[in-house]
């Protein structure tokens, strides 16, 4: 909850087998992808006539206003949404996706990114003169896509996506084509979806169920489609399992009531009602920490709205323990339609902003002499995380244990999360060491599951598999785990490490 980081961004796309139109489907989507990048956001249709793009700072519904909506809801072929938080490249309005660039030969290619390539300099280099300084790495593909040479431009996004790395999941328009990208290791999602005579690609399933569409599965990592009129036609295969995916979607990123593929048995990918909902899953972390970190003689449990309840009830539901939401979320104070992200000059106000946004109820009796399990998905930083606990105590506990269901945050991520230094986290600065976190925090004990713990809560019918390093847990599992070991699926210079 208590974050100095942002959302990776989410993104939309719309194809329609003939011209329709569709700027508010597709923006109805996109409001399902917000969460995941609230910066900014920007849209790019294609119209019969040219292609069309509008972006702004903010929400979606302060950047595309009713008057905005009716100018640019005209028919289109395709549309594309991007809500935006910047992970590499200043915070200005250039790298505001989706990006639109235009190739020697007259196309212009629309690029919409969730992720974040690494090995920039490389990138750089090929793409050759002079760039605009603080271009975000999207930009710097979009140029690099648009110069290659190529028969088609099958063959050129084939090319561009050979010769880069990192984390991604792409959705490029070109006249009347729509492609769908994701990088090999699968660390970024990718849905694809459908909705009568439309084709939706988006960040997660809940902007499918916003739209009423139907999941047909998740792009497979590595693998490359393109959407025409023709229908959807695979340009390059891809991968199955889960490979890399980032844990952190599991713990905070994702909405509670989007669906993931686990991909344990066969076809699991093609069958989404065989995925697990975001919401069990931190349930089920939740009844795991209970078995590990069982708390004597507590009162009751509350979890920190939003993503801490279902981990609460999780952890209520297993220990036999009454669950009681004492805390309240306001949506209606100006903080509380949104998360607790921050940027770098918000960080000093989040005092102020978590006694806005979050309301403990002051029914002393409740808090009198209590021993309260209070349950949050993660901790980064710790202000929020401490400020709720010097709050619980005020109003008359007796103890105040946190139960976390994330390992420790103790290195940055360069995969799409924005963690620009290790120094800016708690268990970074206290070197891991629980006892210096609990103080710091100002609680009677901090619980984090364990490793092995939250890779469990996300298979069903598989065991954990045991490396030789105990610090390559989640590499050997389907994920990545790079913010919790130090250990990345690829490093920043583009060296995988199942190279090594």
């Amino acid at each position: 909850m208590d974050k100095p980081l942002q959302e990776k961004c989410g993104i939309v796309g719309v194809f329609s087998t003939k011209y329709s139109h569709q700027t508010r489907l597709a923006l109805l989507a996109a409001g399902g992808v917000q969460h995941r990048g609230a910066q900014g956001a920007g849209l790019v249709t294609r119209t019969e006539k040219k292609l069309v793009k509008h972006t702004g700072d903010g929400l979606l519904k302060e950047i595309f206003t009713p008057k905005i909506v009716d100018q640019f809801n005209k028919p289109a072929l395709w549309t594309i949404v991007h809500c935006r938080y910047g992970t590499h490249g200043g915070y200005h309005k250039n790298n505001l996706q989706p990006c639109l660039v235009q190739s020697p030969n007259g196309d212009k290619v629309a690029v919409a990114h969730n992720g974040e390539f690494v090995a920039i300099d490389d990138l750089k280099k090929k793409i050759g003169g002079r760039l605009p300084p603080g271009a975000s790495d999207t930009y710097l593909f979009s140029q690099f896509l648009s110069r290659l040479k190529g028969k088609n431009w099958d063959e050129k996004i084939t090319t561009a996506l050979s010769q880069v790395k990192g984390a991604y999941s792409l959705i490029v328009g070109i006249d009347d084509t729509l492609y769908l990208a994701r990088d090999n290791l699968g660390i970024r999602p990718l849905i694809i979806g459908r909705v009568k005579d439309k084709w939706v690609a988006t960040s997660e399933t809940h902007a499918l169920d916003k739209i009423g569409a139907k999941v047909i599965r998740q792009l497979k990592r590595g693998e490359l489609v393109k959407i025409s009129k023709s229908g959807l036609k695979v340009i390059k295969q891809g991968a199955g399992g889960m490979g890399n995916f980032c844990d952190f979607e599991w713990a905070y990123f994702s909405r509670p009531d989007s669906l993931i593929p686990t991909y344990e048995t066969t076809g699991v990918e093609r069958q989404p009602q065989n995925w697990l909902s975001v919401a069990r899953f931190r349930e089920r972390c939740g009844a795991i920490l209970a078995r590990e970190k069982p708390i004597k003689k507590a009162s009751f449990v509350v979890g920190a709205p939003d993503s801490g309840i279902a981990l609460a009830m999780g952890y209520a539901n297993e220990a036999d323990l009454p669950y009681r939401q004492v805390i309240i979320r306001d949506h209606f104070d100006p903080n509380g339609n949104q998360r607790l992200f921050m940027r770098d000059d918000q960080i000093k106000r989040i005092k102020r902003k978590i006694l806005g946004k979050l309301s403990l109820v002051p029914d002393r009796e409740i808090w009198k002499d209590a021993v309260v399990v209070i349950g949050d998905d993660s901790i980064v930083r710790g202000n929020v995380t401490s400020k709720i606990t010097k709050a619980i105590f005020s109003l008359g506990a007796k103890e105040v244990h946190w139960i976390i269901g994330f390992p420790p945050v103790a290195h940055r991520c360069f995969l799409g999360v924005s963690i620009r230094t290790g120094e800016e986290l708690l268990a970074n600065k206290l070197a891991g060491n629980i006892k210096r976190i609990t103080r710091k925090i100002g609680a009677t004990s901090v619980n984090y599951i364990s490793h092995r713990g939250f890779i469990q809560a996300r298979f069903m019918y598989t065991k954990v598999k045991t490396p030789k390093n105990p610090q390559e847990i989640f590499l050997n599992n389907g994920g990545c785990g790079g913010c919790i070991t130090g250990i990345y699926p690829v490093s920043r210079e583009g060296k995988y490490f199942y190279d090594k």
